[in-house]
């Protein structure tokens, strides 16, 4: 059973291949900009310390995605 809340069209398929695909792209240039820049390079660490950093890119990546 489907409980319809509000007037506004919610359904989240898109038809429309193109439309889509427009979408889409708009969708991961959004994510994209809210990610935090990876050093480049090479670089060594222990597993620990990479899963550390890893840790912190994604906190700010979710601070820059819930402040808007």
């Amino acid at each position: 059973m489907t409980r319809i809340v509000g007037r506004q069209n919610r359904s989240e398929f898109i038809l429309d291949p193109v439309e889509a695909w427009h979408r889409g792209r708009r969708l991961d240039r959004m994510l994209a900009q809210a990610q935090a820049a990876r050093p480049r390079g090479v670089s060594r660490g222990t597993h620990a310390a990479f899963e550390r950093l890893d840790e912190e890119r994604r906190i700010e990546t979710a601070r820059r995605l819930n402040r808007g």
